[in-house]
């Protein structure tokens, strides 16, 4: 009995804190193939958010309104990251904040923090590349989808400017953080699948750039035919998202979370 009242208590920010220090040293440990392998994964599973977007697009988007159709865009959202999330596949924003744990704390350095980062990025572009080959070339075989939606998600993905996009990514990296945060005080997986669902569908709804789920649609359409998306525009999209969702998973969750929970545990030592 009393154990089952500890298991329902809310963990601590020290207990969240180091068991994300635990996962992060782990995946330093595993050896290339294997972490290149998952970050694929993550990439080609993330793609299925842009599938259920062009679904929802495909069949409605002559019926209701445009606003609507942003909703139903921004609920759409969440599904990529649930499978990669709590089917625990490598994808760079978690790791943004979780690889560097390890290097705050000492126990790694910035050359291993790069193999790490440059590996798992790597493989979420090169799944997240093949994903939008794939679907591009379902679209244009069946009559189930509108080959339009990939002009509607590059012109959704592009229409800000620089600065907005920025700051915007910026955003997408912190909730990012705090996901993966949250994920680990989650004890149970209805309860992390709630929180994932909930921060992704506010990163759909604002329109925050994520550097990954939004390669799916920039390469998608870029893929595809009858679009004005370009190397150009890919490129700049994924300068920008990459290095505003680094900034906000690593300072703004990595760096203050570890700051304030390591600081006051090194205080009452």
């Amino acid at each position: 009995m009393n154990q089952r009242k500890d298991n329902d208590r809310p963990k601590s920010d020290r207990q969240i804190l180091w068991e994300q220090m635990d996962e992060s040293l782990r995946e330093y440990q595993r050896n290339n193939k294997a972490l290149l392998l998952s970050s694929v994964a993550a990439g080609m599973e993330i793609g299925f958010s842009l599938f259920l977007i062009a679904a929802f697009y495909s069949h409605f988007h002559g019926n209701i309104s445009h606003s609507l159709l942003y909703l139903l865009t921004a609920l759409s959202y969440p599904i990529g990251f649930i499978l990669v999330v709590i089917g625990r596949s490598d994808l760079f924003t978690e790791h943004t904040t979780l690889a560097i744990l390890p290097v705050l704390d000492g126990r790694k350095t910035v050359r291993q923090l790069m193999r790490v980062w440059g590996l798992i990025y790597a493989g979420n572009l090169l799944g997240a590349a093949l994903f939008s080959a794939l679907f591009v070339q379902f679209v244009g075989m069946t009559d189930r989808f509108d080959d339009t939606v990939f002009s509607y998600y590059g012109a959704k993905m592009t229409s800000d400017y620089v600065g907005g996009q920025f700051l915007g990514a910026i955003f997408a990296g912190w909730l990012m953080g705090l996901l993966a945060w949250m994920v680990t005080s989650s004890t149970e997986t209805i309860s992390r699948i709630t929180a994932v669902a909930l921060i992704t569908f506010v990163i759909g709804l604002g329109g925050l750039p994520h550097c990954i789920a939004g390669a799916v649609g920039m390469f998608s359409a870029w893929f595809s035919e009858g679009t004005t998306v370009g190397f150009a525009e890919v490129a700049e999209f994924l300068a920008i998202a990459t290095i505003g969702n680094t900034i906000g998973g690593s300072v703004f969750v990595g760096r203050m979370k570890y700051s304030f929970t390591a600081r006051r545990d090194s205080h009452r030592d």
